[in-house]
């Protein structure tokens, strides 16, 4: 071979090496997911957690401490609620739940990072007997309901549906909440993530029918973090407030992943950070971060 068909050879491997070197770098982009019930305006006693307006600015320190790329919201009340906690958080996601030109309904609330991702396809349904249509669920009780989208990952160009929402925590109207989101989701043909409050805890037969169709990130780590600024954490802390409570039984809030799905989990967390009020958590509940690569 020649002195420029050596040049050549030479120049299109390290042309090849740095394109899939860029590829492995888009592969395996690191992905991060929180799950929060930040307890709704009018739960609770203002003693215990501080007023609505304070706890609103603690639910918008959490979610920017972490800066997760998708976020799963429980018990927003109010379209109006969202738009100010949009606004805390510098409008940095799509916003997706429920709304129309006189009704929204913002207990399921999905926010995906705008830079990052392209929403393809987005939709809801209520739980219960009538789905997907308005229900008061298999027992009378608070309507719940559940909002999902298909994005595009624009740094690796990957499709998957991000599901989120609330199941009640009646248990006639749990269980077959778990049984109705596997069978419609959990077959999949693109990967799927779940972040809800799922009211299931780990020993309950409705959590292990969501393991039928989904992994749980919980399970993938050796150990999981507790995190907060001021450290000095107890482990029912992780818990929510329920006296007795210990962790990790008392989980209920969860992040799954479809089976076929190839990410892995490298972190899971709970965040205890302390705000205000007697309690001072900013919620009944803890938020779960995890980070998918």
């Amino acid at each position: 071979m020649n002195r420029l068909g050596t040049i050549g050879s030479c120049f299109q491997f390290w042309i090849g090496f740095f394109l899939a070197l860029a590829s492995c770098g888009r592969a395996v982009a690191d992905l991060r997911v929180m799950t929060f019930n930040t307890m709704c305006d009018v739960c609770g006693d203002r003693e215990s957690y501080g007023k609505f307006r304070d706890r609103l600015n603690s639910i918008a320190d959490t979610i920017q401490r972490h800066d997760p790329d998708l976020i799963s919201l429980q018990e927003i009340r109010t379209r109006g609620q969202v738009r100010r906690l949009e606004r805390r958080i510098r409008e940095k996601y799509h916003t997706v739940f429920a709304q129309g030109r006189f009704f929204s309904y913002p207990d399921a609330v999905l926010m995906l990072r705008r830079s990052r991702f392209e929403v393809l396809q987005r939709g809801g349904f209520w739980l219960g007997p009538k789905f997907p249509r308005f229900s008061w669920g298999w027992k009378t009780g608070i309507p719940r309901r559940m909002e999902w989208v298909v994005a595009r990952d624009l740094r690796t160009g990957m499709e998957f549906r991000f599901i989120g929402g609330h199941f009640d925590n009646s248990t006639q109207n749990k269980e077959p909440s778990a049984e109705l989101v596997t069978s419609e989701f959990s077959v999949d043909a693109i990967p799927t993530i779940f972040a809800a409050d799922s009211n299931l805890r780990p020993e309950t037969s409705g959590y292990r029918r969501l393991l039928r169709g989904f992994r749980d990130t919980f399970a993938e780590v050796a150990a999981p973090e507790f995190i907060s600024t001021g450290g000095g954490h107890q482990l029912a802390d992780g818990c929510g407030f329920a006296r007795g409570d210990r962790f990790p039984e008392c989980r209920i809030d969860h992040v799954l992943i479809s089976r076929g799905a190839s990410w892995r989990v490298r972190r899971w967390a709970v965040d205890v950070e302390k705000y205000q009020g007697r309690v001072g958590f900013a919620s009944d509940h803890r938020a779960v971060v995890v980070d998918l690569e």
